[in-house]
């Protein structure tokens, strides 16, 4: 039997994650101040059906009402095991009609045969149609004595208003982070399954707030490894979810190292890490680092103990000042990535983030001029229509002005464009070129950087064919978009060469050298 089976709870006690829900529920049972009428929701897994299983026995106990039914008589083993006659599970799903409601509806009149409540446990209540929800109204708003209900359901939006005000609605939440990896932790052991914390985390963090997908996953993995269940594992039998690559990302992006970050975005490609995953993942680690600095506190629900330690020590090395533009640049590429090219756009992203930075805080060259104020210009009286041609109005810095010194130039370039740097900004120079036409992906898969002498570019190209397509189609547009990019008038030439085994890693002075031309792209006018 899978393990969200065997482990399901059998009492509000083992009912983890959802506290006020259960202190409410015990309240209701001991006061004598149960309703006719409930709906449990939340995301799945949260724990909504065997909460209504467990009410179910705690109303139907033979020492009951109780909060704390005995699973020992003869009524809660009939209800464990499935064959208790008056309390009846209903799937929305596939008796959502009309027909099926009103055979429902003649049957709650009928009182329950053995046991003390008819109880009706609805699940996927939102799937039930219009005519049906309608047939079901006068049902769920006076019921028999004998009769109460229990809907489940995971968009209780889709709901009619005139069911949900005839229940007690009761919200489950996602389970928390640590809560669940808590609870894996103990069936692990009781199952004798060796699991490593990694892994638990990895687990309860693609599971998404759901106890049931991580007990799934878990069981999943054991088998995967023999009975051993470490990262790796996880990683092998799942997928990245992009997590570990989005926090080297992350410090790539906060020491703004534009070659260190290009490089990861890479390998994390590489690797098979779709890149609208990588991006949400990066947008989830800014936020800790975010919340950590707000409050370190809140992180204790979200994240694994030693995820949140480490978010909470790195977020003391930076201001908030930085995260939030930071955040502002992922959310919109986050957008356009749904209609476009997800990778291009967090290159896009990340390297304009990373170089008005560095333009904001590079130290000027000489000390700059007083603010100067432009003269207003005298009053003119309207020009005579005539049939020559004007002149052009000039440029805004042309203007008269004012000032006690003359503006002072743009800062020029600190040095030469290097190989390693035009190697570092060749992945984005391709995303743009085959984002902007489709056609250019086949001439320019497998290309890479060569050689460069200062003048002429040669791009390395696998075979003939490519070197065909790259002459015919691609050489004049990557000519246009080096120009662009990078601010230099090269030519480009392409050789057929077969791919390294490993790219030789570029410097900090070559990053550098990427990152002066970049900069004073966004300086000049």
């Amino acid at each position: 039997m899978s393990l969200y089976r065997t482990w399901r709870p059998k009492s509000f006690t083992e009912l983890v994650g959802q506290d006020s829900v259960v202190r409410t529920l015990r309240s209701a049972i001991e006061g004598g101040k149960v309703a006719h009428a409930y709906l449990f929701s939340g995301p799945r897994g949260s724990g909504k059906t065997s909460a209504a299983k467990i009410f179910a026995r705690c109303m139907n106990c033979e020492r009951g009402p109780t909060a704390e039914p005995d699973n020992t008589c003869a009524a809660c083993v009939a209800m464990l095991e499935g064959t208790a006659l008056d309390v009846l599970e209903i799937d929305a799903a596939s008796n959502r009609g009309i027909d099926e409601i009103r055979s429902l509806r003649d049957a709650v009149k009928f009182p329950p045969s053995v046991m003390r409540k008819k109880i009706y446990i609805i699940d996927e209540a939102h799937m039930l149609t219009k005519e049906g929800a309608n047939a079901f109204l006068k049902t769920l708003e006076e019921p028999p004595e004998h009769a109460l209900f229990i809907l489940a359901t995971t968009e209780p939006e889709r709901l009619p208003i005139t069911i949900l005000s005839r229940c007690q609605r009761y919200a489950f939440r996602r389970i928390a982070i640590p809560v669940m990896i808590e609870r894996m932790r103990e069936i692990a052991a009781a199952e004798k399954i060796d699991v490593e914390e990694s892994a638990l985390a990895a687990i309860a963090y693609r599971a998404d707030g759901g106890l049931r997908d991580a007990l799934t996953m878990l069981e999943q993995a054991a088998a995967y490894g023999d009975g051993r269940v470490d990262g790796a594992a996880i990683e092998s039998a799942f997928g990245s979810n992009g997590r570990e690559m989005a926090l080297r990302l992350r410090d790539d992006v906060l020491r703004r190292d534009a070659g260190a970050m290009l490089r990861t975005i890479e390998e994390a490609s590489d690797s098979g890490i779709e890149p609208a995953t990588l991006l949400r993942a990066l947008l989830g680690a800014m936020r800790n680092l975010l919340v950590a600095r707000i409050d370190p506190a809140l992180l204790a629900r979200d994240s694994a103990p030693e995820d949140a330690a480490e978010a909470t020590a790195r977020a003391q090395d930076v201001e908030s000042t930085t995260v939030l533009p930071l955040l502002r640049v992922l959310t919109d590429a986050a957008t356009l990535a749904r209609g476009g090219d997800a990778r291009l756009e967090l290159e896009a992203a990340l390297l304009r983030f990373v170089l008005a930075g560095e333009s904001a805080s590079a130290p000027p060259s000489r000390p700059p001029a007083p603010p100067t104020r432009a003269a207003a210009p005298p009053p003119r009286s309207p020009a005579p229509r005539a049939t020559a041609p004007r002149a052009a109005a000039p440029r805004a810095e042309e203007q008269p002005t004012i000032s006690a010194a003359p503006p002072e130039p743009p800062p020029k370039r600190s040095g030469p464009l290097t190989q390693k740097a035009i190697e570092a900004a060749w992945p984005a120079i391709r995303g743009r070129l085959v984002a902007a036409e489709r056609p250019l992906q086949a001439a320019l898969d497998d290309t890479r950087v060569l050689a460069f002498d200062g003048k002429t570019l040669v791009i390395a190209v696998p075979g003939q064919t490519a070197l065909s397509r790259f002459n015919e189609r691609a050489s004049a547009k990557v000519k246009a978009a080096v120009a662009e990019f990078l601010e230099a008038d090269l030519t480009i030439r392409a050789e057929i060469a077969a791919l390294p085994d490993e790219a030789e890693p570029m410097t900090n002075d070559d990053a550098d050298s990427l990152l002066d031309y970049a900069i004073e792209r966004t300086r000049e006018p």
